[in-house]
């Protein structure tokens, strides 16, 4: 495996880091001598050179770095004496404000890792990793009481921050070094269980000092958390500032809204945007045509498939000077396996944009299911190697060993496999498919999902697009069923046409059986597609769905669409406007059903009748109606 992983690698690595970047804005190297220190280390160096600077700020108040220290060590005086007598882990589930990066850093400082919560996440989930981490204490805040009390066991110590500010500080005897756990980060298991990657201080210092070396990162930059500090990457965006002596702001995006965005955003300087594409929609929708945020000098994107669309969005209302950086990686991987600082140049090559090029201190494989290296060009699977990935799972041996496992070559080395899937480009950049748990097999043909959505995704008026795959009893792949939501002022998009536009970029058997435009795709807190409550809208839907061929109503209307619209294969959940029809055809639709099935249908109700299934259901009621009436009218007669 070493071998395959270092040929991989080997086009990429006389590439700078910050090739495509500000090579020209003067800055302060992050010296490789840190990794052999601890981020208390780095912090507290920092805190001391930079004490009067703004550390940290919410919509409520702001910490200075002789502030933050201040706080980090009584945070850390009162957590060690909380859990003296009990190993293990300590947890934070607090709001999302100054006190969770002085929270994280008074943990650290303890000696112990700590296990961030997202306070907004349902309980059950936050119960479950809690459990499951073992911790031995939690700090929180008052207002969160109840919500610790859900979450944790009866008796667990709490350090509450609110009422620990007056109390003295005192250093606590142990001290971490870059070898000890930092933190434990918890993802979604496919047991339906959590699952927690933990690495350790030296992963992280890693990720700061690619990070700081790429962007050119100093004391003078401001950067935005827009997000859950749950996460990989809030973790290390708060790390990248705080250990810069840059300032960190903590924006509530669904509290501020677009204009409020922009407004903190202006007034605050940003200067290092960390962005999901929808978020970044979001932000511009409270611009003018014309207005721009001049201040934010770099842009970085963080998912899976972005669009040009969204590199001409940060053209229009950025400054025209500013960067946006692309990268790639997984709660596993501790730092990104690859980055790039999109380059226009490239934008005939592909409809989606490239993920980045492998980054120093990184190798990477593609293989395919055996762990065969695949052919440039071709799909395979990302397996990571390096020093810097995560140590395990939490408390998971067996799936440890199933996801990672130790180069032959090089003890410290570890490798992963992502389950990824992408291919590598001719110019050493790489392109992110799909997830292997993605990847189908439907009559015979092996499938990528992420495929399919990035063909969706590049066609005109396509905002954002995913793919259902629907099972049968005995859950093998039946169908797949697309969801497409339009771009922002984009109507009348027809599933037809877009469908006949996958014909001519797809494989016939990967064009889906059926398209469905969406007012909005549902989205979870980060503003990723939630596929497992799409999954869920697509299976409730699916069961509303009668075969034709079941129920000779269904089966009259769809045959009466057919005829009139020109078209063949009209599903229960057709309507009009999916078949390609206008108004003047859905009246002469209207006028066939009445002549057929001898009723009136009101103006009101065919409007209102989504689907050929819903139209032959209002249908099939009135004629057991009309059915009913006349039964009533012989009796009478009688």
């Amino acid at each position: 495996m070493q071998e395959l992983v270092r040929t991989a690698s080997a086009a990429t690595e006389s590439v700078p880091i910050d090739h495509g970047g500000p090579v020209d804005r003067p800055f302060e190297p992050f010296p490789c001598s840190a990794l052999e220190r601890s981020i208390i280390d780095r912090f507290e160096a920092v805190a001391r050179r930079f004490s009067t600077r703004v550390a940290v700020s919410d919509c409520a108040r702001s910490l200075t770095y002789a502030d933050l220290a201040t706080l980090t060590d009584r945070i850390a005086d009162a957590t060690a004496a909380a859990a003296a007598d009990r190993p293990g882990p300590v947890a934070i589930l607090l709001p999302r404000d100054v006190h969770f990066p002085a929270a994280m850093l008074g943990v650290l400082a303890t000696g112990r890792c700590f296990v961030a919560l997202d306070a907004s996440s349902p309980a059950e989930r936050n119960r479950l990793i809690a459990e499951q981490s073992g911790a031995a204490a939690v700090v929180s805040a008052g207002d969160l009481a109840s919500l610790v009390r859900t979450v944790f066991p009866q008796g667990l110590p709490v350090v509450d921050i609110e009422t620990i500010g007056d109390a003295e500080s005192r250093k606590p005897i142990s001290r971490p070094t870059s070898d000890d756990i930092a933190c434990i980060v918890y993802t979604s298991g496919s047991t339906g269980r959590p699952k927690g990657a933990y690495h350790n201080h030296r992963n992280l210092l890693q990720d700061v000092m690619q990070q700081t070396n790429a962007l050119h990162l100093d004391a003078e930059d401001r950067l935005s958390l827009l997000d859950s500090p749950a996460g990989i990457g809030e973790i290390r965006q708060m790390l990248r500032t705080l250990l810069n002596g840059a300032s960190l702001h903590i924006l509530p995006p669904l509290e501020l809204q677009p204009a409020g965005l922009v407004r903190e955003i202006r007034a605050r300087g940003i200067t290092i945007c960390r962005l999901v594409p929808a978020l970044l929609r979001r932000i511009v929708e409270g611009l003018g045509p014309d207005q721009r945020l001049e201040s934010v000098r770099v842009v970085s994107l963080v998912a899976q498939r972005i669009d040009w669309s969204d590199f001409d969005v940060i053209r229009r209302h950025f400054s025209p000077k500013a960067f946006l950086i692309l990268s790639f990686g997984a709660t596993e991987t501790g730092g990104n396996l690859c980055h790039w600082f999109v380059d226009e140049r490239l934008r005939a090559t592909s409809p989606r944009l490239p993920v980045g090029r492998i980054l120093p201190d990184v190798r990477v494989t593609i293989a395919d299911e055996d762990g065969r290296p695949v052919a440039d060009g071709d799909i395979g699977e990302f397996i990571v190697a390096s020093r810097y990935v995560a140590l395990g799972y939490w408390r998971e041996p067996d799936l440890t060993a199933r996801a990672f496992t130790v180069d032959p070559a090089d003890p410290k080395t570890r490798i992963f496999k992502t389950g990824d899937m992408g291919r590598m480009r001719p110019d050493g950049l790489l392109e992110f498919i799909g997830r292997r748990d993605q990847q189908i097999k439907l009559r015979g043909h092996r499938i990528e999902i992420g495929e399919i959505e990035a063909a969706l995704g590049g066609c005109p008026g396509v905002e954002d697009a995913a793919v259902v795959v629907r099972r049968d009893d005995a859950g093998l792949s039946r169908s797949l069923a697309a969801y497409v939501e339009p771009s922002p002022g984009v109507q009348g998009l027809l599933p037809r046409d877009l469908l006949s536009m996958l014909m001519q970029r797809l494989p016939r058997y990967m064009v889906p059986a059926t398209l469905r435009v969406v007012d909005e795709l549902p989205r979870l807190p980060n503003l990723k597609v939630d596929r497992v409550e799409l999954a869920r809208i697509d299976a409730a839907r699916a069961t509303q769905m009668v075969n034709p061929t079941d129920d000779p109503v269904i089966a009259e209307v769809a045959g009466i669409f057919e005829t009139v619209l020109g078209t063949t294969g009209a599903t229960p959940d057709d309507n009009v406007a999916s078949l390609g029809g206008d108004s003047l055809q859905a009246v002469k639709v209207a006028i066939e059903l009445e002549t057929r099935f001898r009723i009136a249908i009101p103006a009101d109700i065919f409007e209102s009748t989504q689907t050929i299934g819903e139209l032959a259901r209002w249908i099939a009621t009135r004629q057991i109606d009309a059915r009913a009436t006349q039964v009533v009218k012989k009796k009478s007669v009688a």
